[in-house]
């Protein structure tokens, strides 16, 4: 038995499909609203957090190094080994990096650098001075220091426990445009 097929494929240009191409529906699916950019109006989304991701590369590696060499004692054996570690970070993901929460080690280090600076200074002022020198202004400056190391300690408490969550909260819920680049913050579908 011979079955006949015709009409299959018409061969005319507007109806071939490229191979490569991407076919784009004019409208959204049905029940979902269409995202576009405010700026260029596509709709090619990627999320922050994974664009910044791919903008890291960690670089670990190891190197060894071995010779001969000839100088005026002898021969000699040279013998050597290296290691770099570090991590490569493009622009975008540079652009794109999450917030991050202040640290309490800086505080801690900077009272102390100003504390240590004031202490020399008031033994300088008393054993450059012949007279009697008074207690007070170290006194004074060191509750200046204690005080300015509460507010400092407060205020990076208030940074990390009540602001950093919402930057966070924001900076996960960020989406960015493929096209021109734009970061929004809308619910991309």
């Amino acid at each position: 038995m011979k079955a006949v097929a015709e009409n299959r494929y018409i061969r005319a240009v507007g109806n071939a499909i490229p191979r490569e191409a991407h076919i784009h529906s004019p409208r959204p699916p049905r029940g979902r609203p269409m995202d576009l950019c405010p700026k260029c109006g596509s709709s090619d989304w990627k999320k922050v957090s994974l664009a910044y991701e791919e903008g890291l590369s960690r670089i670990k590696a190891k190197s060894r190094l071995r010779g001969v060499a000839f100088g005026d004692d002898g021969p000699n054996v040279i013998v050597g080994t290296a290691a770099t570690n570090g991590i490569a970070q493009t622009q975008l993901s540079k652009r794109l990096r999450p917030p991050k929460k202040w640290s309490y080690l800086k505080v801690i280090g900077w009272s102390v650098v100003v504390s240590f600076v004031m202490l020399i200074a008031y033994v300088r002022s008393v054993f450059g001075s012949s007279t009697r020198v008074s207690s007070l202004p170290a006194m004074a400056g060191m509750f200046v220091v204690a005080i300015g190391f509460v507010v400092s300690v407060f205020f990076v408490w208030r940074h990390n426990h009540l602001v950093y969550p919402r930057q966070h909260a924001e900076w996960s819920d960020s989406w960015l445009c493929q096209r021109c680049g734009g970061v929004s913050s809308q619910n991309v579908a």
